[in-house]
């Protein structure tokens, strides 16, 4: 089990009693479950949270403000035919720092000048390829550090190529090893890190796993479900211990979407994608207490 604290034990019984009064208390009725977050004694956070009830509510009332993405993955799970995991792979390279419209321009491009990953590995026998690793460049330049996207893709694809001792190399592997497993194996390539493994985990192989990105770190912060001073990395074992298997793509999929378009849960109140008209969006998960820092307000309602 990760936990934030593990000082509990030394704290003052009158510390303990204000810490626990600071945890969300959940209240059973005959009709409903509701959530009643209490006033915070402690300005540290509570290992055990965000609690499975809290992930539904933000998940359900997310999806109401943002349809498009439980379509969108309502889609990725009925797929009938699946790119290649070597696809996915180099889709998620390309996705890190950029929009995911330049993604898929930037894919669609590579695609189109190499259509088969054989031909980005070039002769193997050869150390260097400059005019490949060139055309490599100026297929995907619009997502972005293109020099060094396409020396890190290509010495994917011929890594591979080489140790299969195939032309055409493959990730198709991946499919039958454990999520572990898979982790070591990406981790050994430059730039493939933490959140692309976890990001080819979910949407490539449809594993139950929770990326953390800047989005998703800065709203679970002030939602108070890490400690203001989490890492990626740490928050990234937290939460996916924490958030329920079921929701974690959709879940993931719409705090990164929120992430860009509300005003109140932006990084400095600026969103990438603000409303066309002007508004902004009536956020379910921050009211006017939040600013004050009091409190964790989640609407009461009946689940």
């Amino acid at each position: 089990s990760s936990r934030f604290f593990d000082d509990e034990r030394k704290m003052p019984a009158s510390k303990k009693m204000k810490k626990e009064q600071a945890v969300p208390s959940v209240v059973k009725s005959e009709d409903n479950v509701k959530i009643k977050m209490v006033k915070k004694a402690a300005k540290n956070d509570d290992s055990s949270r965000p609690t499975p009830l809290e992930c539904y509510y933000v998940t359900k009332h997310l999806a109401v403000l943002h349809p498009h993405i439980i379509e969108q993955n309502n889609s990725r799970r009925l797929k009938s035919e699946r790119d290649t995991v070597l696809d996915m792979v180099i889709n998620t390279m390309l996705s890190q720092n950029t929009t995911d419209k330049l993604t898929r321009t930037a894919f669609a491009n590579l695609k189109a000048a190499f259509p088969t990953w054989g031909e980005v590995v070039g002769d193997v026998t050869r150390a260097e390829d400059l005019d490949l690793e060139k055309r490599i460049e100026d297929a995907i330049h619009i997502a972005g550090l293109a020099k060094t996207r396409a020396q890190r893709i290509r010495g994917l694809v011929r890594t591979l190529a080489e140790e299969q001792q195939q032309q055409e190399p493959s990730l198709e592997h991946l499919r039958g090893m454990s999520s572990d497993e898979i982790k070591v194996e990406l981790g050994r390539f430059k730039g493939i890190g933490p959140k692309t493994i976890s990001c080819v985990l979910l949407f490539a192989l449809l594993r139950p796993d929770f990326p953390v990105d800047t989005h998703v770190l800065r709203i679970s912060k002030m939602l108070r479900w890490v400690p203001s001073s989490a890492t990626r990395e740490s928050a990234y074992v937290h939460l996916n211990e924490m958030v329920p298997d079921e929701v974690k793509m959709d879940l993931h999929c719409l705090l990164v979407t929120h992430g860009k378009h509300c005003h109140r849960c932006a990084a400095n109140g600026k969103p990438q994608f603000p409303p066309k008209d002007g508004t902004k969006l009536d956020c379910p998960l921050v009211r006017s207490k939040f600013a004050e820092d009091k409190f964790v307000p989640v609407k009461v309602e009946s689940m």
